[in-house]
């Protein structure tokens, strides 16, 4: 199986160089990690040689710091417990950056400081409006649900939601086997639409998790997708898994919580199967710039990544 390279979602992208680099931290480039040799292996623009030349154009740049856009809330539809699809009318720019997989958003009520801003991915982009579903856990999106006005602000682009996305990208005529828990249903539509797009045959294990509802079914049987409802993943979904994972598939998507991940990759390992696997990316996120630290997790090699902007594979992650 090939490996998926390492490698920066903001990468040349009008972000770069970011504010890591400023402080020698940019997790990509050697000579602004600090060494004094160029090791990056990289044949797009140079990173360093954008962060001076834009050091001598700073009056004629665009920030590399995300804007919070002031949206507006189109409609609140309740999907499951404690569980809401938002559609957000919000500035034409930004919704055009956030039509890609992987893309999310922070969220925070209009008159709240940027503390309580918190990340949640995006399901759907049409035109200038973006559809995101939001689950109270915490005390930031507890306190967004209780009290949300007609309107809030709108923090990204953002773009590392999903780990693994090259192999969404790229892959064709292929057949995918995906399993989505609870709200992990959410970044489940995106991935499934883009794959469709491709041409590749989907079969689904799907359960309701801690949502309480299967919210996205009617939908994958009307795109052709095999599916498979359980009440269970654990009880009845992996053994039904273990089943279909004795067939040739391509790749294997998670979409759900980083136990869900833990338990495909075991199962995988005792099959002695080996497979691109997909995961949707649940680190903690404060700041989504990789300056807070709140993301940071110790990969196979020993190295720290910054979880809210590195493409990895989940499976190189050392687990708590």
């Amino acid at each position: 199986m090939k490996s998926l390279i390492t490698r920066c979602s903001d990468i040349n992208s009008q972000y770069c160089p970011c504010l890591l680099a400023e402080t020698n931290h940019c997790v990509f480039c050697t000579k602004l990690q600090g060494m004094n040799t160029c090791e990056c292996n990289w044949n797009g623009i140079c990173i360093m040689y954008e962060k001076h030349w834009q050091e001598k154009m700073k009056n004629n740049i665009v920030s590399s710091v995300r804007p919070a856009y002031e949206s507006s809330v189109l409609s609140k539809i309740q999907v499951g417990a404690q569980t809401y699809l938002f559609e957000i009318l919000t500035d034409p720019i930004l919704a055009d950056k956030l039509n890609v997989i992987g893309s999310f958003v922070f969220l925070r009520r209009m008159n709240d400081i940027e503390s309580f801003h918190f990340p949640v991915g995006v399901v759907k982009v049409v035109d200038n409006k973006i559809s995101v579903i939001v689950e109270g856990i915490g005390a930031k999106s507890q306190r967004f649900l209780a009290n949300i006005d007609d309107n809030l602000m709108v923090k990204g682009p953002y773009y590392n939601g999903i780990l693994g996305k090259p192999w969404i990208d790229n892959i064709m005529d292929g057949k995918i086997l995906l399993v989505a828990g609870g709200i992990g249903q959410a970044p489940a539509l995106p991935i499934i639409k883009k794959l469709m797009e491709n041409k590749n045959t989907i079969t689904a294990i799907v359960a309701p998790g801690k949502v309480g509802n299967v919210f996205i079914g009617d939908l994958l049987e009307k795109n052709d997708v095999l599916l498979h409802t359980v009440t269970s993943l654990r009880k009845v979904g992996f053994p039904m898994l273990r089943d279909l994972l004795m067939e040739n598939n391509d790749v294997i998507v998670s979409a759900g919580p980083d136990g869900q991940h833990s338990a495909i990759i075991r199962l995988m390992n005792e099959m002695g199967i080996n497979i691109p696997m997909v995961a949707t990316n649940n680190a903690t996120m404060c700041c989504g710039e990789g300056i807070c630290g709140s993301c940071h997790k110790l990969i196979e090699d020993n190295k720290i990544v910054k979880m809210c902007k590195v493409q990895t594979e989940y499976k190189t992650i050392m687990q708590d």
